[in-house]
């Protein structure tokens, strides 16, 4: 991977919903994470390269320009009840990269404007040195990515344990909140199971805290570049189907009824464990 050093010229914050109100322009695009070869939609163009934007007064002021004519207070949403939140790791895991990035620079932003709160996903908690930055707490949202660890030591190679991971998630609450990202939700023989177990391991550890829940989404591309052991798990085209998406037209998702009766079945089990009203959004 090449690391290189400029300024973006791509400065637009775009709208979101989802695990965000907005997403902001990148301070890094690339990663050097251990789902690049596998789920990860960011090596699909960028597969070699880390391209560290060091313009961030001009990648803020893009945020702020997306905020300022929003309404203040701000209308609840499943985002947040209070502020406009924006993504700030879109292509990139924050996280991971935190070395080559003045993320206090970034975060001081957050910290100090009255409407933003930033947030972004990691597979790497474990690095995020959270002990070493000002924080205000209620500005700042990290969202711990977790899935079966039978299924990630196929799909993220490299990256923190599943139990190390939520073994990170108490430190950080009490530095920022803290969110769980289920992502992808890969469908298989015995998944279910595999879900349960890991249930019964962040319940244990006493957690319960909102989450995200995101199905696999796939493509050609990523099928082409990728081993027979990961294709063997995402690359499904007896139960999927084509879906384009904003970001790409060659998506490959789970046949719609199929999809709706595996929603139906996480929130079942999901429930067991934990208030369905947790689950801000599953798609």
């Amino acid at each position: 991977m090449k690391i290189i050093k400029q300024k973006t010229k791509t400065l637009i914050t775009r709208d979101n919903g989802r695990s965000a109100d907005a997403i902001s322009p990148n301070f890094i695009y690339g990663c050097l994470g251990g789902c690049m070869k596998s789920y990860c939609y960011v090596g699909r163009f960028n597969n070699d390269k880390v391209y560290v934007n060091e313009n961030t007064q001009d990648i803020m002021k893009s945020v702020g320009m997306w905020v300022k004519d929003k309404p203040w207070p701000k209308v609840s949403n499943q985002t947040d009840d209070t502020y406009y939140t924006i993504d700030i790791g879109c292509s990139t895991d924050v996280a991971l990269m935190s070395k080559y990035y003045d993320w206090q620079q970034v975060f001081d932003h957050f910290n100090y404007c009255t409407q933003l709160k930033s947030t972004f996903a990691t597979k790497y908690p474990t690095r995020f040195p959270v002990e070493e930055y000002n924080l205000e707490p209620s500005k700042h949202r990290i969202r711990v990515s977790l899935m079966p660890q039978k299924y990630s030591d196929i799909l993220e190679p490299g990256t923190d344990k599943i139990s190390d991971r939520i073994d990170c998630i108490p430190k950080f609450q009490k530095k920022m909140e803290v969110h769980i990202n289920f992502s992808p939700i890969i469908y298989t023989d015995g998944w279910l199971e595999e879900y349960r177990k890991l249930f019964e391991e962040i319940k244990n550890k006493g957690i319960n805290v909102k989450c995200e829940c995101i199905f696999l989404t796939y493509n050609k591309i990523q099928f082409e570049r990728n081993s027979k052991d990961v294709n063997e798990l995402l690359w499904r085209p007896d139960i999927q189907e084509s879906k384009d998406s904003q970001y790409a037209p060659d998506n490959i998702r789970y046949q719609h009824k199929l999809k709706m009766q595996m929603v139906k079945d996480f929130v079942a089990l999901y429930s067991e464990f934990f208030d369905s009203k947790n689950i801000r959004y599953i798609f």
